[in-house]
Order: structure tokens, then sequence, then C-alpha cells
């Protein structure tokens, strides 16, 4: 990968006590609020059956050599979840980074050198994200972080650790997965959803929410959404005089189309878009507790973004065979001020801004075979393609022309990728329990990058510059089942792409990164509605990539560089109880070492360089994590079915930048909801981080963290949400 950045871009033991306690208590008054469980109750066997399809081909959850975490659409929706904020803190080892919209990093069990987009460089992300099987991270980098509405999704699944094997590049720590609910080809029916959210400290918005799905013929179903969702803002720009600022209003929709024209065929077609726009950007300076900032210019962005798929399933008997091909399009523009970075590296000026647009695109096409479930032999074999476009303009303007110009930086540049793989992964039963597997993939990559334009007023051309790539990743599976229980291990290789800093003179290569995971694991059924898994891992991480900063005349730009080492060490515990049709609960919590294994020598952006040694912990990962959460169902008012929710997350205390500045305290937040159905009508109320607790998820900052410039994003302040949904 090739793709130069322009200069300058860039649990409390009590609380947790107290939430343990209340699931206790609620268990115990379970049988006095639950006289009437609701209609849809799940029977108590259910978390025996979760199916998903993390290994490309049918299973069950709890059958996979690897940790899977499935978060189901329908109980998403039921604790208000809206976005990648609200639904990743519920899966024990994944550290959201908060960011502006479409800018949010997501760290897996320490695989990452950086917790902003931001600044974080033009390399891929080590979270690789997938929406229908489709990529959406592209060899240009990290480019736009797709946050998919979370209304009528059918389930998200996040994989932790590397997925080479089989979700190819990018996916060093593992893998989300976004699966939308599909066309019901027996029942017409739909649902419309108003909901009201005011944030605490802020203002108030309104969001309407739609589905249909109608059988059409035999055979053909199509399911339509439809959104207008409003994020009310909470952060004031002193500067412009704003209040609420960073209020967010995304609009889309998603049609859907099934198809079965003979027996064994499925197909399904997918298309939608979603158009975004900030006011503002959400971070807050130079004070974490004060929701405001002072900046000459609101931060706006805006995105229209595109999809589209059609994946073909044919039955064949003993196997299935899968085409999936995918298409993505991402339009931005924004305009950032940039004032507060250029006096961090010592240019102060009265106002910095930079306008920018940019298009992403992408063509992806995979052809698999995969074995049905029951055989004694299970596989996958497949080939895929993918070919990627990207384009893009960026100003940095100077108004006051102190340096004697106007336009400090007017760049353009395109760039774009290829990858091509062949990949196959398999399972034997020897019987008695036991079985084993192999995996790999061949990879092979291609990158090209181009840029025009002036720096300060010098030319600034770059290119045409290319580079390839390619490897092989394997995998290696254990598995011995006893009675309801099974232990499990797996060995694993993930990796990126390489390629050229175009930004530096000469230019120089960077390798392809890549991570060994060893895990083992065992999941315990000790009674029924009862389930435990317990995980260990030890990841061992070469050739990291990582952005840095050096001097290039009189302003400090970016390449990236291959640092050495790290490793990352943990234990992970998830435990789900369903005591009853009335009360459940799920807990868990995750503990991670992740630390670097030789000295690294960061250049900075001035005269001098940062020095981190070996054992440095490695950024935006907390030693400790944790959630609970806890579900009654209850008699209501007028005959309805109530249910009542809560859920408590910590996340431990973490450093921001490589080298251990910009610490971050550990925070916590609890989330209430409650619900009433009453025939076809739902009506729910909840109110989101309680405490109003000002927890820092992510800081962006200078060159390496080491200037005292900060920007903090925050969790939400407390949000308090009404709701009526209408099914039909």
């Amino acid at each position: 990968m090739n793709r130069a950045r322009h200069p300058l871009t860039c649990a409390a033991p009590t609380l947790l006590a107290q939430a343990l306690a209340a699931a206790g208590l609620l268990a115990a008054a379970a049988p006095a609020l639950a006289q009437q469980p609701p209609a849809a109750a799940k029977a108590e066997d259910d978390t025996q059956r979760v199916v998903v399809t993390a290994n490309k081909r049918v299973e069950r959850q709890r059958e996979v050599a690897g940790t899977v975490s499935v978060l189901d659409g329908g109980d998403l929706e039921r604790r208000g979840a809206r976005d990648q904020e609200d639904s990743l803190k519920l899966t024990p080892g994944v550290q959201f980074n908060k960011g502006d919209f479409a800018s949010n990093t997501i760290t897996i069990r320490g695989i990452g050198l950086s917790t902003t987009n931001e600044g974080a460089g033009a390399q891929q992300g080590p979270t690789g994200q997938y929406l229908e099987d489709v990529p959406l991270a592209s060899p240009q980098g990290k480019g736009t972080v797709w946050d998919p509405i979370l209304w009528d999704m059918d389930r998200v699944e996040v994989l932790r650790g590397p997925q080479g094997v089989l979700f190819g590049s990018g996916s060093l720590g593992g893998a989300v997965r976004y699966l939308f609910a599909k066309p019901d080809f027996k029942r017409f029916g739909g649902a419309v959803k108003g909901e009201y959210q005011q944030v605490s400290a802020g203002d108030g918005q309104f969001s309407l929410f739609g589905m249909l799905n109608a059988p059409l013929a035999d055979g053909v179903a199509l399911r339509a959404v439809v959104y207008d969702r409003n994020d009310p803002g909470y952060v004031d720009n002193l500067g412009t005089g704003t209040k609420d600022a960073n209020d967010l209003k995304q609009t889309g929709g998603r049609v859907l189309l099934g198809l079965r024209p003979v027996k064994g065929l499925t197909a399904t077609v997918v298309a939608s878009t979603q158009k975004s726009k900030q006011g503002d950007t959400s971070s807050v300076s130079p004070d974490p507790n004060r929701l405001e900032h002072r900046a000459p210019n609101n931060s706006r962005r805006q995105s229209t973004s595109d999809f589209a798929s059609v994946t073909i399933d044919y039955d064949l008997g003993p196997a299935t065979l899968t085409s999936i091909t995918g298409y993505w399009r991402n339009k931005s523009s924004a305009l950032i001020d940039d004032t507060e970075l250029f006096g961090s590296v010592g240019l102060a000026l009265p106002q910095v801004f930079r306008p920018s647009a940019a298009t992403e695109k992408a063509a992806s096409q995979e052809l698999r075979i995969a074995s049905n479930p029951g055989g004694t032999f299970g596989y996958v074999a497949g080939v895929f393609y993918q070919k990627s476009k990207a384009s893009g303009a960026a100003k940095q303007i100077d108004p006051s022309a102190a340096f004697g110009l106007t336009d400090l930086v007017d760049l353009q540049s395109s760039g774009g990728g290829d990858e091509t793989a062949v990949f196959g992964d398999t399972d034997y039963n020897f019987g008695g329990g036991l079985s084993a597997g192999l995996g790999a993939r061949y990879y092979r990559t291609s990158t090209d990058f181009t840029q025009t334009g002036t720096i300060f007023g010098g030319p600034a051309n770059i290119g045409p510059l290319a580079s390839s790539d390619s490897g092989v990743t394997p995998k290696a599976t254990v598995k011995y089942r006893f009675g309801d229980h099974q232990w499990y291990a797996v060995a694993s290789k993930g990796y990126r792409y390489g390629g050229i800093n175009g930004s530096v003179t000469p230019a120089t290569e960077y390798k392809s990164d890549s991570l060994w995971s060893y895990e083992t694991g065992i999941r315990l059924t000790p009674m029924p509605g009862l389930n435990v898994d317990v995980a260990a891992f030890m990841l061992d991480w070469t050739d990291a990539q990582i952005t840095v900063f050096e001097l290039v005349g009189a302003l400090p730009t970016s390449s990236i560089q291959n640092v050495g080492k790290a490793r990352s060490t943990g234990l992970e515990l998830a435990l789900r109880w369903r005591a009853s049709s009335m009360f459940d609960m799920a807990a868990h919590l995750a503990y991670a070492e992740a630390k670097t294994r030789s000295d690294i020598r960061i250049p900075t952006g001035g005269p001098t360089s940062l020095l981190v040694t070996a054992g440095a912990r490695m950024p935006g990962t907390p030693k400790l994590q944790g959630a609970l959460q806890g579900n009654v169902n209850f008699a209501g008012p007028f005959d309805s079915s109530g249910r009542f929710n809560v859920t408590y997350t910590h996340v431990g205390d973490r450093v921001m930048f490589l080298g251990g500045n910009k610490p971050a305290d550990a925070y916590n937040s609890i989330d209430l909801g409650v619900e009433f159905a009453l025939q076809k009508l739902v009506l729910a109320a909840g109110v989101k981080n309680v405490t109003n607790e000002r927890g820092v998820q992510s800081i962006t900052s200078g060159p390496g963290g080491v200037s005292p410039f900060a920007q903090y994003f925050l969790q939400r302040p407390r949000t308090m949400s009404v709701s009526v949904r209408y099914d039909f």
C-alpha cells in the first residue's frame, strides 16, 4: 500500500459489585414480577442453537473453534443500541475508540497502534469490517469506517483473533460482520417506529424508522427499510457561538429482494444508500470535563455511502455453492478546522481550515463451496477478487496569508489496489468427540498511487508509484466435544498490505505486517440454560506498521514504518444464564496485557524522536474491561407484556499513544430500559449513561502525542429516549 498522507493530517470494583448485586436481586424478584411471560419468550435451550456463518459454513456458535460473539438484532433494538458505540461494548476483548462519524477505530485483543483515524496513517486498520460478507476496507487505508444503522439488522458477529484464512487482509485482530434481516417469503407485514432522544446538557431530536416485508409471488419476496435518524448534539463551539454543534443526521434506506426460482436455489439482492451530515466535531478541548471547544470554524462533515450485493446460494445436497458479488462507494466532503493542530507544532495562525472531498469505491467477487452440516468431513474452499479505487483533493487554507500565500497545502491524489486470493478450510471428525482441521489462504496484492499539488508553494508531485505483495496465511484447529461441553485450540495468522511511502524522498518501502494467534478455550454447560466460556490467547505481532512524522522542509509529513514486535496475552470469560422464561443475564470479563517486545524509535515531526522501550503498553487497550446485562420479563398494565433491561460496562485505564502519552482513566456506564408490548404496539423508554460519566474513549493530539494539545472524544452524556413501535 502506498498512499501518502498530506502533512498534519493527523472498574470501579464498587460499581461492579453493586451491578452484580442488582442482578442477583432481579433474579430473586423474577418469580414475583414475571407472572405472565411475553408471547415471544425464547425457549431455555436457545443458547445451544444459535447458528453462525463465521467460518463461511453453517455451524452452531458454541461448536466453532475460536471465539465468536453474536449480537442479535432484536436484542440490540430492545437495548436502544444505535451504532458501534452502543453495540461493541457488549463483546469481550473489543475496544471502541470513538471519533467523529465514519472515523471510529476498533481494537480487538490489543491489536492496534493508534486510537484515532485522524492522523493514523494510510495503512489498513487492524480490524476488518464486512457487510453481507463484502469487505468494506480497501488497500488505500482505513478510509471511511462504516457504521451501519442497526435498525432491522439480523445480527452482528464479532470474530476475535486474526481471520486471514477466510476474510483476508486487514483482520489482524479480528472482524466485525453486519448481516441484514432477509426477506420473508411467507408473511406480509412491517413495522414503524418513532423515537425521541434528549441528551443531558444538549438538545433533543426525533427519529423515524420503517420496514415493509412483502411476498410478491411464489418464490419472490421484498424487504424495504427506510430511516431518518437524528442524534442530538451536546458539544458547544465557543469560537463560533454554536450550541450543541455536533448534531448528526442520517437518512437512507435499503431494499432486499429474495428469489427462489427453483428448488435449492436462493438469491438475495441488496441495494442500500445512506446520507450522513455532522454539524461539528464531537471532540472537546482543552478540558475533558466540559462539553465545549473553541475553534474559529465548525468542523463539518458529510458523506453518501452506497452499497450493493448479490448473493446466490445453490444447495447441491452435500454442499452449497455460493457466489457473492459486492460493490460499495463512499463520497465524502468536509471542512475541518486545523487551527489548534497547526498551533501544536509551532505554527500559530489566526485560523487554518481544511476543505476536502474524496471518493472511494470497490468491487469484489467471491465464489466458494462449503459442506452442509452433518458430515464427517467439513470444508469450505473458494476464490476471491477485489478491485478498489480512491481519489481525493484537500487544501489547508490560511486566510491571513501569514506565510505569503493563502493555500498552504493544495493536493490531489488517486490510487487503487487489487487483491486476489485462493482459500480453503477443513474439519475432520475422528469420532469420540474429537475433530481437527487445517486451512490456508494464498493472496496476492498490488497497489498504485499518484499525487499532484503543492505544499507551502513548492511542488509535491509523487509517482505514479506501484507495489505488490504475496504470501500464505495458515490455520490449524483441534476440537474435543464431551457431552454438552467442548474444548478447542486454534493457531491462525493474519496480515495487512505492504507498500511504498511516496511522502518522503526517496520513496521508502514498508513491509506487510503479520500476526500469529494461539488460542485455547473451553465451553461448559453446567446445567440447562447456563453457558460458561473461557478463552486464553497469545498474539505475536511482527513488523507492526505505524504512522510516524518527519520533517520535510518546514513541515512534518507522515510515512508508514515497520517498527518491530509486539505481543498481547489475555483471558476472556463469558457467561450466559437463562434462569427461566422470565429472567436471563449475561456477563463477560476480559483481561489483556498488550505490550511492545522491542525498542521502537518514533520520529514525531521535530528535531528529536520518541524512544519507546520494550514492554511499553499498546495504545487504546485496557487491561480490564467487562459488561453485565440483565433482563426481566413481567406482566405489565392492560394485559401487556413488560421487559426491563440493565447493562453495566466497565473500561479500564489506557494510554492513547505508544510510549504512554495521553493516558485516560477508567470509566463506567449504566444503561436502563423498559418496554411494554400490547398486541402490535410496543412502548419503550430508556436512559443511557445514567450517571452521566465523562469517559474518554479516544484522544487526538499532535504527532506522537507529545504535544500538550489534545482533543477528547467522550462517551455520550446521559441520554433519555422514548419510542413507539407498531408492527402490522
